[in-house]
């Protein structure tokens, strides 16, 4: 991040990125400690077009904004892609605790979440 008199600015091009699963995707805390238990903290989620996630769950809720493309995003414990629903840019969602879910996009889609420190993902497909 960066910017003036404090501000914290991201911009796609200038976060620092960290290979995530599945491969292809990236994965960066914006600001806050994801492992700090009870405490807030925003990240940025890229998956390329034509990757999925599989099914998994988060060990708290994420509060969740499309920022670019669209995301294909289902819910259950089978990752059937015919189940999904359309979240373009511009749209918000909500993954609630121990939810499984699984995504995955047709083209470069950027997610930007937050949620509360304490924070794992197990893999369930």
């Amino acid at each position: 991040g960066g910017g003036q008199a404090g501000a914290r600015i991201w911009r796609e091009d200038t976060i620092r990125w960290q290979p995530d699963d599945p491969p292809g995707a990236k994965y960066a805390v914006l600001d806050g400690d994801r492992d700090r238990p009870g405490t807030l903290f925003t990240y940025a989620f890229w998956l390329p077009g034509g990757v999925w996630a599989p099914v998994h769950v988060h060990s708290q809720a994420a509060h969740v904004a499309v920022m670019r493309g669209t995301l294909r995003l289902g819910y259950g414990r089978v990752a059937d892609r015919s189940r999904t629903v359309a979240v373009a840019a511009g749209e918000f969602f909500i993954v609630r605790a121990d939810e499984p879910h699984f995504e995955g996009s047709d083209e470069p889609c950027l997610i930007i979440g937050t949620a509360l420190g304490g924070w794992r993902t197990t893999t369930l497909g």
